[in-house]
């Protein structure tokens, strides 16, 4: 009996803290099988707020999954990481356009219960670049958005603003010394944001360089705190983008 106990004690002070698993789908979308990671928290309530995560060029939608597998646990939250179609190359309007983002996410609610008045989108590098993007052509289906190391840079880039219905709240961290995205290209973007009405806030990672693995610990409360302090007045209205 002895022994049973202590291997009981062994067992459940060795269980994880979040038992939450990121599971691997596809997604079969225009003549592709698109792949895509998707956890749900044990605690979510129903319905529950999802968080879309776009990773940067070269990366996967399993590591963002992976930097935000606590924060999702412990908050509720859905998270759904999905792929670009070429992965090196990062993130395009064509192949990985809205269609596509609103197809992954009717999929997932068709299983899950999700909070439709709580989508956001975070993305990282590349997929903030594309977040940016995502947000202005969809500012009535996600409630807010917030990026790390990324931003526009070229004034082409913001003529996306001219689709946006809805002045959609963002918010934005880099580090200080990010190699790629300088504090002023990001200021300038911010600055663009702004002037024209958007809710925009700029945060400063102090010492921090452009790599994901790079931010602090605090990071992603931060970012969630943001996130979940805002959700749409109604339904969201989703666009179809051509």
């Amino acid at each position: 009996m002895a022994r049973y106990i202590a291997l009981l004690l062994i067992l459940t002070f060795a269980a994880p803290a979040c038992a939450e698993t990121i599971v691997k789908s596809s997604l079969r979308y225009a003549g592709h099988d698109r792949t895509y990671y998707l956890q749900i928290p044990d605690r979510a309530t129903a319905p529950a707020p999802l968080v879309l995560l776009l990773h940067g060029s070269g990366g996967n939608g399993l590591f963002m999954a992976e930097q935000w597998h606590d924060e999702g646990a412990a908050q509720g939250i859905i998270l759904l990481a999905p792929d670009s179609l070429h992965q090196d190359a990062g993130w395009d309007l064509h192949e990985d356009g809205p269609g596509y983002i609103h197809a992954l996410i009717a999929a997932v609610a068709a299983t899950h219960p999700v909070d439709f008045r709580r989508l956001y989108v975070f993305g990282q590098s590349g997929g903030a670049v594309y977040t940016l993007t995502l947000a202005m052509l969809e500012s009535e289906y996600f409630a807010a958005a917030a990026f790390h190391a990324g931003g526009w840079r070229r004034p082409a880039e913001y003529k996306a603003m001219d689709f946006a219905a809805r002045k959609i709240p963002i918010a934005m961290w880099v580090g200080d010394q990010d190699e790629y995205f300088s504090a002023a290209s990001v200021r300038t973007t911010q600055h663009v944001l702004t002037e024209a009405g958007f809710p925009a806030e700029l945060n400063f990672l102090d010492g921090r360089r452009h790599s994901y693995k790079d931010v602090p610990g605090d990071f992603h409360d931060r970012v969630w705190t943001f996130l979940s302090s805002h959700v749409l007045d109604g339904a969201p209205r989703y666009v179809e983008y051509k």
